[in-house]
């Protein structure tokens, strides 16, 4: 995972830097990233790769390397 993506992560979900992020964390159960962080950490994904990510696509996502996928996607299309 690209550093700046881990570092959003990580500001949103207002963990150590030293935290070891894991793309099979969980954003809700693990980081405890709400609806109203996730709006955060799009606003930062969109920002970063300058397109947006599809909704459809938020909606069904758990998992950081979930995230982390959808990010790649966008930034490439």
């Amino acid at each position: 995972m690209d550093k700046w993506f881990q570092e959003l992560i990580k500001s949103v979900a207002e963990l150590d830097e030293s935290f070891e992020l894991r793309p099979d964390h969980t954003l809700r159960e693990d980081l405890d990233i709400d609806s109203l962080k996730m709006i955060d950490v799009v606003l930062g994904v969109e920002e970063e790769v300058g397109s947006e990510l599809p909704e459809e696509a938020l909606a069904k996502l758990t998992t950081v390397g979930e995230l982390y996928v959808e990010t790649q996607k966008a930034s490439a299309g």
